[in-house]
């Protein structure tokens, strides 16, 4: 899997602050059907656009100073999205195919690969809590939704990059922000390839290392978020 740790438009003083909130319900509509645009005002060097709660958005080119680009087409799936290259980045324009595009959070910066087992754990749960009567009848819960969950178990392959990036990133990895996550790799045997969710144990992040090189292991467990 390849997974965004360090968001680095979270200290983008340009950016609307409900796209850089974790609650995707906290969402910015754009009028028309143009492009939408943002201008950064500290450059950011990120390979990985990070888009969440989103619709009518079909595509994004990122562009330097120089006004060379990277591009990445985007699907209707909140989570990680690669750019064809790297890029230092003064300019965010996404592409739309809808009368009023809509954005839920975005985020920018290295996605690091962490390789996983081969044994993948993907479900489905719900906060639901229904009830059941004296006579036996099911009497649904009135609230609660429905999420995907995911087990993924990484061995020896966590290494130093992956680790500098959750210490870049983890003053806001430990207040609770989902990450966004990209499965392509793993796609294969999964029903979804991309992802935005957090991990049950992200507020207390362990490594296992077992060998004599820089090289940790990790279960990660996932739970969808909106």
């Amino acid at each position: 899997m390849k997974i965004l740790f360090n968001d680095l438009l979270q200290n983008e003083p340009g950016l609307p602050e409900e796209l850089k909130s974790p609650s995707l319900a906290e969402k910015i509509f754009y009028s028309g059907a143009g492009p939408v645009q943002f201008d950064l005002h500290n450059p950011v060097t990120i390979n990985a656009i990070g888009i969440g709660g989103h619709g009518g958005i079909s595509g994004v080119t990122v562009f330097d100073s120089g006004g060379s680009s990277a591009e990445a087409a985007i699907c209707g799936e909140a989570g990680l999205y690669l750019l064809d290259r790297e890029i230092t980045a003064v300019k965010i324009v996404f592409s739309v195919n809808g009368e009023r595009p809509r954005i839920g959070r975005l985020a920018a910066g290295i996605s690091v690969n962490i390789p996983t087992a081969v044994a993948k754990e993907p479900g489905y749960a719900s906060t639901s809590r229904p009830r059941r009567s004296l006579s036996g009848q099911v009497l649904p819960g009135l609230t609660g939704y429905s999420y995907r969950t995911l087990s993924l178990d990484s061995r020896y392959k966590i290494g130093g990059e992956a680790l500098r990036e959750i210490e870049a990133g983890y003053c806001y990895i430990a207040a609770g922000y989902p990450f966004f996550i990209d499965l392509s790799d793993e796609s294969y045997k999964l029903p979804f390839s991309r992802l935005y969710a957090s991990d049950t144990g992200q507020l207390a992040m362990g490594f296992e290392g077992g060998i004599t090189r820089f090289l940790y292991s990790r279960r990660f467990n996932f739970e969808e978020r909106f």
